[in-house]
């Protein structure tokens, strides 16, 4: 006997609204190399999805195009979502 449950949607646990685009942008890793291209795939106040390849490491943060520094806090399957670091405006 097989036992089902009821699966709920998902609840939202982002902060901020969370807005779909399809932007090519810039990755500079910091470490002297040129800036790997990506794709924004959704961007929000606090973040953004990003589509990289499925064989690009990064470090914990970065820079991206909109010179904003960035905290990854997902890597999978070719996509990163990433945290905008507060206060964190580049030059």
């Amino acid at each position: 006997m097989a036992i089902f449950r009821n699966v709920l949607p998902r609840k939202e646990q982002r902060r901020s609204e969370r807005h779909q685009v399809q932007y090519l942008a810039s990755i500079d890793l910091g470490d002297g190399n040129p800036p790997r291209t990506c794709l924004i795939s959704d961007i929000s106040e606090d973040g953004a999805r990003l589509t990289i390849g499925l064989q690009t490491d990064l470090p914990d943060e970065f820079v991206l195009l909109m010179r904003r520094r960035c905290r990854v806090v997902r890597n999978a399957q070719g996509q990163v979502g990433v945290q905008f670091v507060k206060g964190s405006h580049t030059a």
